[in-house]
C-alpha cells in the first residue's frame, strides 16, 4: 500500500527533480526530514511546520508524523511516475499538484541593508542565552570542540586575516572550523554558514575587487559532509532554509518584537546549528558596521 504524501509548497530546487533533469535518490531519513541527492547536491522533504526553502518543499503530515512511518531508505530511487508525482522508493508518492511556489524571505532587500542596533542587542541576547559569548565566540562551558572556537582564538584569526586581507592565514583559520563540532551539520560548518549568507545578502550590492572570503570557504569544504558543504555553497550564493532567511531579513529590516520572534526560532534549530549561525550573522554584521567588510573585498 503507497503512502500518499501532499505537496503543500516548494522551492526551485525541486524544478531539477520534477522536470527529470537529473536522477536523485535517498540520501537520509529523520523523523522530520527526508533528504535526497544527485550529482548537483541535495533537496529535502520537510512537513509544513519546518517551513520551506530553495531546495526544499513541504508536505501536509500530522503533528505527530515520522517520515520512518514511511519506509523508504537511503539509496532508493526517486523518480517522477506522473507529471506531478514523485515517486520515493516503492511505497511513497509526494503529489505536486496543487503546491505552490516558495519565495524567499531575502527578495524583500532591494537596496544595500541597514543595520539596527536594536536587532543586534535582540540577537546577542539570544547567542548568549544559549551560551556563547558573541564577541569572543567561546562557548562558556569551556567546550572548545564545538565549533573549534574557544580557547583557541580561531575568530580572532579570521577577524585578523580579513583585516590585513590575508588570504593564507585566512584559509588556514577556516581549517580549524570547517567539519569541526557535533550535529550532522557540524558546528563551526554552521558558524561559517551564517557569516557566508549575511556576506552574500551585502554582496548583491557591493562590486569588491576580490572575495578572499568566498574562496577560503570552498578550498576548505572537502574537510566537512558532502550535505554541510552543500548547505555552506548555497549560503555562498546568498540562499538558506526559509527560518534562518527570515531571521537575517528581520534584523536587517524589522521592528524588534518581530525579530525577538525570528531569532527564537533560529536558535531553536537543531541542537546547536540555530545558535552556530546566529553567531556567524553576529560577527557578520558586527564586522559590517565596525569595518565595512563587504565593500573592501575581504
Amino acid at each position: 500500500m503507497n503512502s500518499y504524501l501532499v505537496a503543500v509548497q516548494h522551492g526551485t530546487g525541486f524544478d531539477r527533480v520534477s522536470k527529470c533533469k537529473e536522477t536523485y535518490r535517498v540520501h537520509s531519513v529523520f523523523d522530520a526530514a527526508v533528504n535526497l541527492v544527485a550529482e548537483s547536491g541535495f533537496l529535502t522533504i520537510l512537513p509544513l511546520r519546518r517551513g520551506c526553502g530553495k531546495d526544499c518543499v513541504t508536505v501536509a503530515v500530522s503533528g505527530g508524523f515520522s517520515f520512518f512511518a514511511l519506509g523508504i531508505s537511503p539509496g532508493d530511487e526517486v523518480r517522477m511516475s506522473a507529471p506531478s508525482k514523485l515517486r520515493l522508493g516503492e511505497t511513497t508518492v509526494v503529489d505536486f499538484s496543487g503546491s505552490r511556489r516558495w519565495r524567499s524571505p531575502l527578495e524583500a532587500i532591494d537596496c544595500v541593508p541597514s543595520i539596527r542596533d536594536e536587532n543586534m542587542t535582540v540577537l546577542e541576547s539570544a547567542v548568549t542565552l544559549n551560551g556563547v559569548d558573541p564577541l569572543s565566540g567561546e562557548a562558556f562551558d569551556s567546550d572548545t570542540y564545538r565549533a573549534g572556537l574557544g580557547s583557541a582564538g580561531v575568530l580572532s584569526d579570521i577577524r585578523g586575516a580579513l583585516l590585513h586581507n590575508d588570504e593564507k592565514r585566512l584559509e588556514t583559520a577556516l581549517a580549524r572550523i570547517i567539519g569541526f563540532g557535533p550535529g550532522l551539520t557540524p558546528s563551526g560548518d554552521d558558524l561559517v554558514l551564517g557569516i557566508s549568507l549575511t556576506r552574500a545578502v551585502y554582496g548583491r550590492f557591493v562590486q569588491s575587487a576580490s572575495d578572499i572570503w568566498e574562496a577560503g570557504v570552498r578550498k576548505n569544504l572537502d574537510k566537512t559532509c558532502d550535505l554541510s558543504a552543500f548547505f555552506i555553497r548555497e549560503a555562498l550564493e546568498g540562499s538558506a532554509h526559509e527560518v534562518i532567511e527570515r531571521a537575517l531579513v528581520c534584523l536587517l529590516r524589522g521592528e524588534p518584537c518581530e525579530t525577538v520572534d525570528a531569532v527564537n526560532k533560529l536558535i531553536s534549530v537543531g541542537a546547536t546549528s540555530g545558535c552556530d549561525i546566529g553567531l556567524g550573522m553576529y560577527l557578520a554584521l558586527d564586522w559590517q558596521r565596525r569595518y565595512d567588510w563587504c565593500s573592501k573585498g575581504w
